[in-house]
């Protein structure tokens, strides 16, 4: 396996225990995963607006590591 294969999975594996973690610790957030369609806001825009703290650092978790190994590859190759 390649190592950006395993640092998106493991980011995989830490946007999913934040998610849950946000989940249990607030209400709000979970009410809003409940009420949420599947594909009614496929990128999350009224999510980002209702919660832009939690939203950013769940996007941050998810493709941060993959774009910074990314930048760090081009980086080194020149």
């Amino acid at each position: 396996m390649s190592l950006r294969l395993i640092i998106f999975i493991l980011s995989i594996i830490a946007f999913i225990v934040l998610n849950t973690k946000f989940m249990r610790d607030d209400p709000e957030y979970r009410k809003q995963s409940e009420n949420q369609k599947m594909f009614g806001d496929p990128l999350g825009i009224k999510r980002f607006k209702k919660q832009p703290k939690k939203m950013t650092i769940l996007t941050l978790v998810l493709i941060g590591p993959i774009l910074s190994y990314s930048f760090y590859q081009a980086f080194i190759a020149g």
